[in-house]
C-alpha cells in the first residue's frame, strides 16, 4: 500500500488484481445488479487509488478495508438508486449447469428480499467467508450485533425460501 500511495502503478495492478473478483462479487450480491456493481466496484479501486495514504494496517488488513470501502458505496448506491431488478450474473457463481442454477438464482432473489445489513451481513460472512470480527469492522458494528444480524437473515431467507405445500 505504500508503494501505491507513493504513486507505483504496478503495485496498484497487482492489488486491483487479487482484490477485484471479490469485491465485485460482494457488490454485485448487494446490488443485485452487474452494471451496478461495476460502477461501485470501480469507484472503490478508484478510491484505492487516491487514498492508498489513508490505510492504516495496523487498525485493519486490506481486504477489511476494501470491503468497507464497497459496503458503503453499495449502501450509498442502493439508497440513491434503489433495489436493482436484474440478478442475472448473480447466480452465475462456479455452479455446473443443472439443479445448483436454479437453487443459486432462488437464493440470490431471497437475498435480494432481505434489508441491505441483513443481506450484507451474510453476504459478507457466507459468501466472503470473513470473519464476524471483520464484519463487524466493515460494518461499523460490534461482534454482537453482526450475530444478531446474521440470526435475523437466516430467520428470514429461512421463510422467504419456504415452499408453501
Amino acid at each position: 500500500m505504500r508503494r501505491v500511495a507513493d504513486g507505483d502503478r504496478q503495485a496498484y495492478a497487482t492489488l486491483v488484481a487479487n482484490h477485484l473478483p471479490p469485491i465485485t462479487a460482494f457488490v454485485q450480491r448487494m446490488t443485485g445488479s452487474p452494471a451496478s456493481a461495476e460502477d461501485v466496484t470501480q469507484e472503490v479501486f478508484l478510491r484505492l487509488w487516491l487514498k492508498a495514504g489513508d490505510f492504516d494496517a495496523t487498525r485493519a488488513r486490506l481486504t477489511t478495508w476494501l470491503h468497507r470501502m464497497a459496503h458503503n458505496l453499495a449502501i450509498d448506491h442502493l439508497r440513491k438508486y434503489g433495489r436493482e431488478t436484474s440478478l442475472e450474473g448473480v447466480a452465475a457463481d462456479k455452479a455446473p449447469p443443472d439443479d445448483k442454477d436454479n437453487d443459486a438464482a432462488l437464493i440470490a432473489s431471497a437475498l435480494m428480499q432481505l434489508p441491505e445489513r441483513q443481506r450484507s451481513a451474510l453476504t459478507l460472512t457466507y459468501y466472503q467467508e470473513l470473519s464476524n470480527r471483520e464484519v463487524a469492522q466493515i460494518m461499523g458494528l460490534g461482534t454482537r450485533a453482526v450475530e444478531s444480524l446474521l440470526v435475523r437473515a437466516r430467520g428470514a431467507l429461512k421463510k422467504i425460501l419456504e415452499i408453501p405445500s
